[in-house]
């Protein structure tokens, strides 16, 4: 299942960008384009002793799947005349941990996954039809692939960009990190954080002990019992059932008497109550798909039953937020009447019957959606997907393990360099970790993501800044605020901890709009040579919110 993002991504062109494109695909529409060929480096991080394999599926142009090799081509998959049919075996062997391998891209690709796999290889089949259907790894224990240890990232590569992100919509499984450099300077997804899957798991086995829902079921383990994914309940082998009936029970009965309102964010408002056991909005078109109770295979996945979603229309609006506000059990709070706006991402959750899937992603992972809709928020509200978008990429890193290694570029397979360059355009929301902030779609140039909702004591932190062999004498940075007249705060750029050395630091007040920028230049007050963890903390602006940060990067000069 490709997260609503890629298959609007692999599916756009840029004539229909510019006229279509949702707020929260920020400059889909630039006019920059993406070239046919594309350097993607495949760095084997996962500090196995076993062999690590790697694939590039997708499909071309014309919609039929197939696989990229070795040599970088798009190779069609045969249409074959029985089911199941093995596919060729397109994988691409990596070398020992710790290095990578260069594949040169000279097609394009849309509605692409690259998987990686450890100690076994994929199996692949293709089902026969007007076109083709490859048939990925299952979520069942009859699937050959059950006991394989494989993951994924998705993506598409047309003219008009490189998008590519990591979802959990379908599952957890080992970490996968990204890093691209183009149009857009470097931009970076980190990984899981080390020991996130194992916490999951066991925060699922905790729950299905605390309620008896079959949550513990959607642990896949091998045969030594090391836990190999966690799959979302959309894809559980056994049935949820009737899970969701208490919270439905009181959720019916509330808006028999109370109307809800569910703001479309870009169809208008619409207001709705339960009568013979339907929810009906005044004024919407349903399309014949009434909104009844949904089952808990509707709920998981926000796409069934009465959450059918048909796409860009104002019914398939309502069942994203109705869907939304189902999984993260926010429409009994207070403000829970009004969706998306009246309840806070705080709010998520905390009812005993809820996504807890959801719920332990969301707890152990910073980034990355957990259900189709789960970027459905408030208004101004971080987005929670991990994703990168270029319109004219030069490179793109895709490491299995620990975070990407190296500073960019396209460069052959052998061992990577120590971390990011300190002199690359680094992305604020390219972060390892972070404590406090959150990201939004920014209307600077070059576009991308921001990092707002800063206030004093938050920090971001970006793992391995590569400063080389002698010190920066300045950082700039790419800041905004709104904050309001009379205050402002400091933005110190820390060695290897939030309380380590500072070498740069400024203070800033308003710009004139947390979407208006300055590019503010920094005079380095100590030295920084090697590879450091960076850590941008932020003080002062009297309890509030008074920074954005787009992008920083040193320079010699």
């Amino acid at each position: 299942m490709l997260s609503r993002r890629t298959f609007l991504a692999a599916t756009a062109t840029a004539a229909t960008a510019a006229l279509t494109a949702p707020a929260w695909l920020p400059g889909l529409a630039s006019t920059a384009s993406a070239a046919a060929s594309l350097p993607v480096t495949l760095q084997n991080n996962s500090g196995a002793s076993t062999a690590v394999y790697a694939y590039i599926s997708g499909a071309d142009s014309t919609g039929w799947p197939g696989f990229v090799g070795s040599d970088g081509a798009f190779h069609r998959l045969p249409n074959p005349s029985a089911t199941l049919t093995p596919a060729p075996d397109y994988a691409i062997a990596l070398g020992a941990s710790g290095t990578s391998t260069t594949v040169t891209l000279t097609d394009y690709v849309i509605g692409g996954r690259v998987w990686f796999s450890v100690g076994k290889k994929i199996q692949f089949f293709v089902n026969p039809g007007t076109v083709p259907g490859l048939v990925q790894p299952g979520f069942t224990p009859s699937d050959p692939n059950w006991l394989t240890n494989w993951t994924f990232c998705e993506f598409t590569y047309n003219s008009t960009n490189l998008y590519a992100n990591i979802s959990y919509v379908d599952l957890v499984a080992s970490p996968v990190s990204m890093r691209t450099t183009g149009s857009s300077g470097t931009q970076t997804v980190s990984p899981l954080p080390a020991g996130a899957l194992s916490s999951i798991a066991s925060g699922l086995v905790a729950q299905h002990a605390s309620d008896g829902a079959p949550w513990d079921t959607l642990v896949a383990t091998d045969s030594s019992g090391a836990v190999l994914r966690v799959m979302s309940p959309v894809h559980s082998a056994t049935d949820f059932g009737g899970y969701w009936n208490p919270y439905l029970d009181q959720v019916w009965s509330r808006f028999a008497g109370t109307p809800l309102t569910v703001d479309t964010q870009s169809f208008g408002t619409f207001t709705g109550t339960v009568s013979g056991g339907v929810l009906t909005f005044s004024g919407l078109n349903d399309d014949g798909v009434a909104f009844t109770r949904p089952s808990a295979s509707d709920i998981f996945s926000c796409n069934s039953g009465p959450l059918y979603n048909s796409g860009g229309d104002a019914r398939g609006a309502v069942a994203a937020r109705l869907g939304a506000a189902l999984n993260r059990s926010t429409l009994l709070l207070a403000g829970g009447e009004n969706q998306p706006g009246g309840v806070t991402p705080a709010q998520y959750y905390t009812n005993a019957v809820t996504n807890h899937y959801a719920r332990l992603v969301h707890k152990y992972a910073s980034i990355g959606y957990a259900f189709p809709y789960d970027d459905v928020g408030p208004t101004g509200s971080a987005p929670v997907d991990g994703h990168l978008q270029d319109y004219a990429p030069t490179s793109w890193t895709i490491s299995l393990g620990s975070g990407v290694t190296g500073s960019g570029g396209g460069g052959g397979g052998g061992g990577g360099g120590t971390g990011v360059s300190a002199y690359s355009t680094i992305a604020a929301s390219g972060y390892s970790a972070q404590s406090g902030t959150g990201t939004e779609s920014c209307s600077d140039t070059g576009g991308g993501l921001d990092v707002g909702w800063i206030s004093s004591g938050d920090w971001l932190k970006y793992q391995g800044v590569d400063f080389g062999s002698s010190s920066p004498r300045r950082v700039l940075a790419r800041l905004a605020s709104g904050a309001a007249s009379g205050v402002s705060g400091a933005v110190q750029f820390r060695l290897d901890s939030t309380s380590g050395p500072v070498i740069a630091e400024v203070d800033i007040a308003n710009t004139g709009g947390w979407q208006s920028w300055q590019t503010i230049p920094m005079n380095l007050s100590g030295t920084a040579t090697g590879v450091h963890d960076l850590y941008l903390t932020f003080s002062g602006g009297s309890g509030g919110d008074f920074v954005n940060v787009h992008w920083f990067s040193f320079s010699a000069t």
